[in-house]
């Protein structure tokens, strides 16, 4: 199939990373597939060493009735028969439905958000004249039915990951550690993502008095940037444990942050429409602690690839890290199960032949995606 996946975000986050490994599963898979991305997307240098064409809008959509990017959109996907116009950005959902209709290409959109907020007409005609919309967790789907939407035609499609380069390594464990500037004997507690109340970091620090005095030889790791960040630092300076917390910027070497952390922690405590970092961590044989907001508990198997808790829950989250931190036998079974489930059932293999199976459904009141029966 020739597939011509369209972003205008020039961000690197989720969403964005959704787009090009999917893009890259797809190429994998021998199918023809181009990129069309913005000028400053961190995504640029991820697809071209996948050997995946790039072409760059050299301007950002301003919105659904952009003539300008609808033009861009027309130009590059009538250079060759388009079979499919895929997105995850809602800005582009008009513009590759219109061009759909001019090129007979059909069209595949992704929503990442758990709302559908925008105007009556759009909630109502988007999912039906899209043909194929398609959602990353139950959650969202769950969450969006409640708020009205009808759901019918919407199918679940979990994130892919690239199991094959985040994987367990001793030896980017041991480059992460060193960048860290901690000792074989610390066990590492790991924060990754934005730093933004809405994503739990609050709720992280108020846990880790309680179990960082409790456990002398752990160490709290905050990987990440946001607005939060300087009332984050400033709190953490006042406290009476504020020399074991360690703070680092995003880094490309992200198997070497994975896997220099003994315990991941996802406390988010808005609906998180997937959990990436958290299957990235299992993927690279990290325990995750997980709150149970949105799709997060569908990133993991309770009790057995990571630890659930309640949302804003610092004293049971401090004890879910306690339980972890206090058992190197469960941390390396946990470990080794969270690997096999984040190969089994969101790898690029994996989900690749999901996305090919919806793609090929000629059904409009398609099912949901098969991500959890291999689970």
């Amino acid at each position: 199939m020739e597939l011509l996946f369209a972003e205008s975000s020039p961000r690197g986050w989720g969403t964005e990373q959704h787009s090009a490994a999917l893009a890259i599963a797809m190429a994998r898979r021998n199918h023809q597939v181009r990129c069309l991305i913005s000028v400053g997307s961190p995504l640029e240098t991820v697809l071209r060493e996948a050997g995946i064409p790039v072409v760059l809008n050299e301007r950002p959509v301003r919105g659904s009735v952009d003539t300008s990017a609808i033009r861009t959109l027309y130009r590059v996907a009538s250079q060759r028969r388009t079979d499919w116009l895929i997105t995850n950005e809602p800005k582009l959902y008009w513009p590759l439905i219109l061009l759909g209709r001019l090129t007979r290409a059909r069209t595949a959109l992704f929503r990442h958000w758990e709302n559908m907020n925008k105007g009556a007409l759009t909630r109502r005609l988007i999912p039906r004249l899209a043909d194929r919309f398609i959602l990353v967790s139950r959650a969202q789907r769950e969450h969006l039915q409640a708020d009205g939407v009808d759901v019918t035609n919407m199918a679940v499609l979990y994130n892919p990951i690239d199991t094959q380069r985040l994987s367990p390594s001793e030896e980017a464990r041991a480059r992460g550690r060193a960048a860290l500037g901690v000792t074989d004997g610390q066990v590492v507690i790991g924060y990754v993502g934005r730093m933004v109340r809405d994503k739990g970091i609050f709720t992280l620090l108020r846990a880790s008095e309680e179990f960082l005095p409790a456990a002398p030889e752990t160490r709290l790791v905050w990987v990440g940037e946001g607005l939060e960040l300087p009332e984050l630092r400033a709190r953490v300076e006042q406290s009476a444990n504020g020399g074991r917390h360690i703070f680092r910027r995003w880094s490309a070497d992200i198997q070497a942050i994975y896997t220099a952390l003994d315990v991941l922690v996802v406390p988010s405590e808005y609906a998180e429409p997937f959990g990436r970092v958290s299957i990235e961590a299992q993927a690279c044989g990290t325990p995750v602690i997980c709150s149970d907001a949105g799709g997060l508990p569908e990133t993991l198997t309770p009790q057995v690839t990571g630890l659930l808790t309640r949302k804003g829950d610092s004293e049971q989250l401090a004890a879910a890290v306690l339980e972890l931190t206090r058992d190197p036998e469960l941390r390396r079974n946990v470990a080794l199960a969270g690997r096999r489930l984040a190969c089994a059932s969101f790898s690029l293999e994996h989900i690749a032949n999901e996305f090919e199976a919806l793609l090929a459904n000629k059904q409009r009141g398609y099912a949901v995606a098969t991500s959890e029966a291999a689970r």
